[in-house]
């Protein structure tokens, strides 16, 4: 059950509230519907210990709701000997977790009222409970299960318990050396100290929020801080009280939780641009094969036939690159970023326009490529390709057979971005009508018999998972051009 609390305790500063506000001679935690689960803390404890409490007979019983609220007040009756109880009146909370309904009794009058057949009912008076209140408060501060500590107006630490040691990794006399502002993240501090001054001049009761420390050894700690400020009769400032919930495990898990997702995504992301290659591109390598032996069987002369022949040989050969490069997507373990590679952009180029010369001349397309051998670009094979294909080939389909056409290839670097720059001057695109569904699945501005509306559609997509962008420019009937940028080492 103590577990079970201080799990509730990290994820509702309300509960961590109650118990600071209302404890003040202990508490009692149990499970509503199971009341023989119960836990008592040190304070309580000790001080039914003086009763000579028989745990072995030891129950409870909550008699009285005396109000409605959220935090009702009751009283309870404390068995603690077979012939002797306590009779109390409490503050009680009810929460819940994972399903199940628990309830916490913090007990904070100043007297108690005890009864026995012996000697009927006495009280303790105030003296004693003064006395007891001063013993509980050290008590509950160096036992409590959380880092406690009492802090300077100035920041320092004037005594801190083992918890907050053992959360930081320092010793007290460590400690006592330093400033809260010394291990707090620097990202932290300025709403921190922001809060300490709203704290001083009184227009917050307290403050709690969420914070990073610096372990000693330099490792992150995440907690929950609870700040409250203790005055003087003047009403002036004399120290702060801070009480921290360690949930570094609980953000760790977050962060796990968050990689194991960007993992999947990532992996989907691949799945997904595998499909879109296999189902646009490899239906590009099938398009110019099918017209190859079209040429083929109608073509009588030998020398066209070995030329034709020598063509379907570079379409194969790029087919079975383009299924290499699919199979190194599949065989991916990390992210995409993780596995780029310098790649030379020119190269890659030439090796497409091998694929779609005769694509260029049957459409009397004149390409001219201006790109430097120097120039690499951080892709992954298949993408590159793939984009490459998809805006070569739209700059040869949608050429305008009214004029002499032209597709210019080039290519320049700046500091962050290789820009790829494809002009071509063919039908063009209205793009005040499609802008802003140019890169949008099965959308297609002109008809083509061939088009299925993927091609720009996957080509955004790709760029994107290589961390670049593209812009268009675009008149109708004048041409259009389009940049990409890639990122280079």
């Amino acid at each position: 059950m103590k577990n079970k609390l201080y799990t509730l305790i990290s994820k509702d500063i309300k509960l961590f509230e109650f118990i600071e506000n209302y404890a003040l001679f202990g508490y009692l935690f149990y499970e509503i519907e199971h009341q023989e689960n119960f836990y008592l803390n040190h304070q309580l404890l000790q001080r039914l210990k003086k009763h000579q409490i028989d745990f072995s007979t030891f129950n409870f019983k909550v008699l009285d709701n005396l109000n409605q609220n959220s935090e009702e007040v009751v009283e309870i009756e404390l068995h603690i000997q077979e012939k002797k109880k306590l009779l109390k009146k409490a503050k009680k909370l009810v929460v819940y977790g994972e399903g199940t309904a628990y309830a916490i009794v913090a007990f904070h009058e100043k007297t108690v009222k005890i009864s026995s057949f012996e000697n009927g009912i006495k009280k303790i008076s105030i003296e004693d409970q003064l006395k007891i209140s001063q013993k509980a408060f050290t008590s509950n501060f160096e036992n409590a299960a959380i880092g406690m500590a009492i802090v300077s107006l100035d920041g320092k630490w004037e005594n801190v318990n083992s918890a907050i040691c053992t959360m930081l990794g320092y010793s007290k006399s460590e400690l006592h050396q330093l400033t809260f502002q010394d291990i707090t993240h620097p990202e932290d501090l300025n709403l921190d100290l922001l809060s300490l001054q709203k704290l001083i001049k009184g227009k917050v009761p307290h403050y709690h929020m969420e914070k990073r420390y610096i372990h000693k050894n330099g490792s992150i700690i995440y907690g929950i801080l609870a700040v409250s400020m203790v005055k003087n009769q003047d009403k002036n400032p004399l120290y702060f009280i801070s009480q921290i919930v360690n949930i570094t495990k609980r953000k760790n898990a977050d962060k796990k939780v968050k990689s194991l997702l960007e993992t999947s995504k990532n992996q989907n992301e691949r799945l997904k641009n595998f499909a879109h290659i296999v189902s646009h591109n490899l239906r590009s390598h099938s398009g110019n094969f099918s017209m190859l032996l079209d040429i083929l069987e109608e073509e009588n002369d030998e020398d066209q036939k070995t030329e034709i022949t020598s063509h379907l040989k570079v379409v194969s050969n790029n087919l079975k690159e383009t299924i290499f490069h699919l199979n190194e997507i599949v065989i991916m373990n990390n992210s995409i970023y993780d596995n780029l590679k310098p790649i030379h952009l020119l190269k890659e180029v030439n090796l497409i326009l091998k694929d779609y010369n005769i694509s260029a001349k049957k459409a009397a397309v004149n390409i001219s490529v201006s790109i430097s051998e120097s120039i690499k670009v951080l892709a992954i094979k298949a993408y590159l390709n793939s984009i490459l294909m998809n805006f070569i080939s739209n700059g040869i389909k949608y050429s305008d057979p009214k004029k002499e056409s032209f597709l210019r290839i080039s290519a320049q670097k700046d500091k962050e971005f290789v820009i790829i720059e494809i002009i071509d001057n063919g039908l063009g695109i209205d793009l005040d009508k499609n802008g802003d569904k140019l890169f949008g699945m099965y959308k297609k501005f002109h008809e083509n018999e061939d088009s299925k509306g993927l091609g720009l559609f996957i080509a955004r997509n790709q760029i994107d998972a290589l961390d670049g962008k593209v812009t268009v420019e675009s008149s109708v009937g004048k041409g259009t051009t389009f940049k990409i940028y890639l990122k280079h080492e």
